[in-house]
């Protein structure tokens, strides 16, 4: 072991595979754990497979991460069976997004096959308990050995003894499954009525011996929902069946069909509060507050004292925007069970929607002192303490991001330890991936910094394709790879020592922030500010903009960058975006609007024109440039314009990062947000200016206010032109 702490991988591994052939030795099954990690250090992965060759990997469960290194050699030495059993002992390899699970199906997709009956056996030999435990996983696997030709294997194994015995019976209803989809109708309902014998709740093998809505015979949706459906509509089913039968459309999610079957459900048992209560919160999860109001009172009219349904109503008003109302809801339910689960939460939510950050925290503490590990109170606290400027625990609790189901992006499945600031030799390299969309790729690279400050010349980013242009010019000495899915080889590579996701970076540098916040304190008091972007354009770019756009006219006129509206309209964003006629009028006159909104319908700059005509306003749309993938081009041209006129979309922050003045509409209670981090601007990107509005207001007035901005600091937006005009002339020289 101290040759293992002093970084001597190779006779670590040596030392310890010796221990590990002596047959006497008491720590055999230790010894060859610390082999393999040492070896997967050094990159051995043969020696790994040799080593591990003759085990079953299900004995092996309580070993971290073997799981994974184990299944990456045996990848890499092109053993299927072996690795995907490997994979599967993994503990989250039923988690989506989790990396067991990434490296099994990027293996299943790569095209690799079994290719004899035996492989097919060995798989189940290894694996049965683990096979059958996860279904979305289980029906990946099967479809696996069908498409590899190996059919009449598949029909053997699954129903064998001993199969039927290692997985309890679990095997029998995707049986069922696969002889119905064989067309072998009769085969498929013995088995089925055999998995009942021994499940008798299972809804995949219920399917198999239910009668199927013609319906929906082709079109083919999960079993369990078509069980479920088949529980609504009949019609001596009891309440309490039917509300299984709810909680089961609710988790197959079939979204159009699952709304409509638990409508008609909440309308069959209208005096079934439980029942009423969950269709009610599959709505609030759908945004479909309209819906969930009505269903929700009705269960609160039957139980009043029902705290879950008080809960969820507060999501409903929340969503309404009465956000008062929700408070009070959210009190009533916390009243009758102080423990409830989400109860503060969501009193959380609605402190927030009214603008009482502290009293959001303070919540969500409280959520947390009974549920620790709740990601969506984690969450919740974390923008709240970041919106007040409390950046060192915010930031600690934003790490817990990828805990939330509804998180916009997947954990990468990278081998590496996780870096926090250790030293790295100066052969080894440090992984950065980026997380969550453009925008937040652009906002979070300032980070970049700080990391090649600390390891200089020895970071790699793996991001959006679209921006290595634009990054590799802004980071000479920093490599950077495409975000595909299948992990770029080059990330694997046994130089690269260390991980971490770009969003955990903030949390490893507060101090910096702290002093970067004391530095840039007076620029908030600034109404217009430009440059400190760190985003470098390409100067023959900018130049080819400016030229083309002096000549539709834009000598002595504002050359004004707008979008309105970003491409994901949910319900939850929709209040943050403007019309196209608003976004108009906020322009001041005689000026130029450059389109920058990358999605649009074609009646949307029908209208931006329409209103602009009237005060002599010119809207440019290049139509040769791909504003959606050709990011470097589209950076060239928000630094040739004047300035940006936005909501908080990835146009926003393409702009504040190259370090043009641009005005930013929110809508926000709290007259803040989270980027801001205490301040009265966001520090790192300072050129961004925001101008709110409360939720419950028009944006009549931010529209006026951004328009006088604008109005007011014309000269100053030109002069600013001419210096950059005038640096650019002797840049040339």
């Amino acid at each position: 072991m101290t040759l293992e702490i002093s970084q001597e991988h190779g006779a670590a591994a040596a030392r310890y595979i010796r221990v590990y052939r002596d047959k006497e030795a008491k720590h055999r099954r230790d010894s060859l754990y610390r082999a393999v990690g040492c070896l997967q250090r050094i990159g051995d992965k043969a020696t790994i497979t040799e080593l591990l060759s003759d085990h079953n990997p299900d004995d092996w469960r309580d070993y971290q991460d073997l799981g994974l290194i184990a299944g990456l050699a045996f990848t890499s030495q092109g053993d299927a069976v072996r690795a995907a059993s490997w994979f599967l002992i993994e503990p989250d390899v039923g988690t989506v997004g989790s990396s067991a699970r990434t490296l099994l199906s990027t293996l299943i997709d790569s095209g690799v096959k079994l290719r004899t009956p035996e492989e097919v056996r060995r798989l189940f030999s290894l694996s049965t308990r683990c096979i059958f435990l996860h279904p979305v996983l289980c029906r990946k696997i099967l479809r696996w050995i069908i498409r590899s030709g190996q059919t009449d294997a598949l029909a053997s194994v699954i129903i064998d003894r001993e199969t039927v015995l290692s997985s309890s019976g679990g095997c029998l209803s995707y049986a069922s499954v696969f002889f119905r989809e064989s067309g072998l109708e009769e085969k498929a309902e013995r088995v089925a009525r055999m998995a009942l014998i021994l499940r008798p709740d299972d809804p995949v093998a219920m399917h198999t011996v239910l009668p199927i809505e013609n319906s929906l015979i082709e079109r083919r949706p999960l079993f369990a929902a078509r069980w479920a459906k088949a529980l609504i509509i009949i019609p001596e089913t009891a309440d309490f069946v039917v509300n299984e039968a709810v909680i089961t459309l609710k988790i197959a999610d079939l979204e159009t069909l699952t709304t409509e079957y638990l409508s008609r459900a909440a309308d069959r048992f209208k005096s079934s509060p439980t029942l009423l209560y969950n269709v009610g919160a599959h709505f609030n999860e759908k945004a479909l507050a309209e819906a969930a109001e009505p269903v929700l009172k009705r269960a609160l009219l039957m139980e009043p004292g029902y705290s879950k349904a008080w809960s969820s109503y507060t999501v409903t008003k929340c969503t309404l925007l009465d956000s008062e109302q929700g408070i009070t809801s959210s009190l009533r339910a916390l009243a009758i069970d102080p423990r409830l689960q989400s109860g503060y939460t969501n009193l959380a939510m609605a402190y927030r929607g009214v603008g009482d950050l502290e009293s959001a925290i303070e919540a969500g503490k409280r959520q947390l002192q009974i549920s620790p590990k709740d990601a969506v109170a984690r969450m919740g606290v974390a923008f709240n303490q970041l919106a007040v400027g409390a950046i060192e625990e915010g930031f600690e609790f934003y790490r817990s991001r990828w805990s939330q189901k509804s998180f916009p992006s997947q954990k990468r499945p990278f081998p590496q330890i996780e870096w926090t600031l250790q030293k790295v030799p100066q052969t080894k390299k440090v992984l950065i991936y980026m997380e969550q969309g453009m925008g937040d790729e652009l906002m979070f690279s300032w980070f970049l910094k700080y990391a090649e400050e600390r390891v200089p010349g020895q970071i790699v980013v793996e991001c959006d394709p679209r921006l290595i242009p634009v990054f590799e010019r802004s980071f000479p000495t920093i490599e950077f790879w495409p975000m595909t899915g299948p992990c770029q080889r080059r990330l694997l590579a046994n130089d690269i020592m260390y991980k971490v996701p770009i969003g955990h970076l903030p949390s490893l540098f507060t101090p910096r922030l702290r002093q970067l916040i004391k530095q840039r304190w007076a620029l908030a008091l600034d109404k217009r500010v430009s440059g400190y972007g760190w985003i470098v354009p390409d100067p023959e770019g900018v130049r080819r903009w400016r030229n083309r756009l002096a000549g539709i006219g834009g000598e002595g006129r504002l050359c004004i960058g707008v979008s309105w509206r970003s491409g994901n309209m949910a319900r939850a964003r929709v209040s943050q975006y403007l019309s196209a006629e608003e976004i108009a009028t906020s322009l001041p006159e005689n000026s130029i609007a450059v389109i920058l909104q990358y999605v649009y319908e074609q009646d949307e700059l029908d209208i931006i024109r329409s209103e602009a005509a009237k005060r002599g306003i010119d809207v440019v749309a290049f139509d040769d440039l791909d504003l959606k993938n050709d990011l470097s081009d589209v950076v060239d041209l928000c630094a040739a314009v004047d300035g940006i006129v936005t909501p908080l979309t990835s146009t926003a922050f393409m702009g504040g990062v190259i370090g043009t003045p641009t005005w930013v509409f929110r809508t926000s209670a709290s007259g803040s947000i989270w980027q801001q981090l205490g301040t009265p601007h966001i520090p790192w990107i300072p050129s961004i200016r925001l101008f709110f509005r409360d939720v419950h207001s028009s944006w009549d007035g931010t529209i006026q206010d951004v328009k006088a901005e604008l109005q007011s600091g014309t000269d100053w937006i030109l002069g600013r032109r001419e210096e950059r005009e005038m640096a650019d002339t002797a840049d040339r020289q």
